[in-house]
């Protein structure tokens, strides 16, 4: 302790000068410290803005995208249950047309249609049961 108290104390008091300067250097450093914090700020929010306007535009396109599918979905469920009955009515077009060319079912068509009889035949007009 003894060679503590003989050492000489390099501390030296500031000039006035030199303390003013100090002092104006750290208003001009906090200042430039704030600038730079609301530029950051400011930039984070143009980037989290501009985010969210690219994933509104995908999401726009999205949902626009679903309905058109939607929409081609239902034409197409309507255009096949037209294609099955337009393919049924053929096949049953069909098959009469291989009809039409058996004899026998002509003449069945024209007596029950059209109430043609051979000669000599007497045709009997019941009445219905129900």
């Amino acid at each position: 302790m003894a060679e503590n108290s003989r050492r000489q104390s390099n501390i030296r008091p500031l000039n006035p000068r030199i303390a003013q300067q100090i002092v104006a250097s750290d208003a001009k450093r906090e200042a430039g410290h704030k600038h730079f914090k609301r530029a950051h700020r400011l930039r984070r929010k143009r980037i989290i803005g501009a985010g969210l306007a690219v994933a509104c535009v995908f999401l726009v396109q999205l949902v626009l995208g679903q309905v058109r599918l939607h929409a081609a979905n239902q034409t197409l469920n309507k255009t096949e249950l037209t294609l099955q009955k337009t393919q049924k009515d053929n096949q049953d077009l069909r098959k009469k047309s291989e009809q039409l060319k058996d004899p026998a079912y002509l003449q069945q068509i024209l007596r029950d249609k059209y109430g043609y009889s051979r000669k000599g035949e007497i045709i009997y007009n019941l009445p219905n049961q129900s």
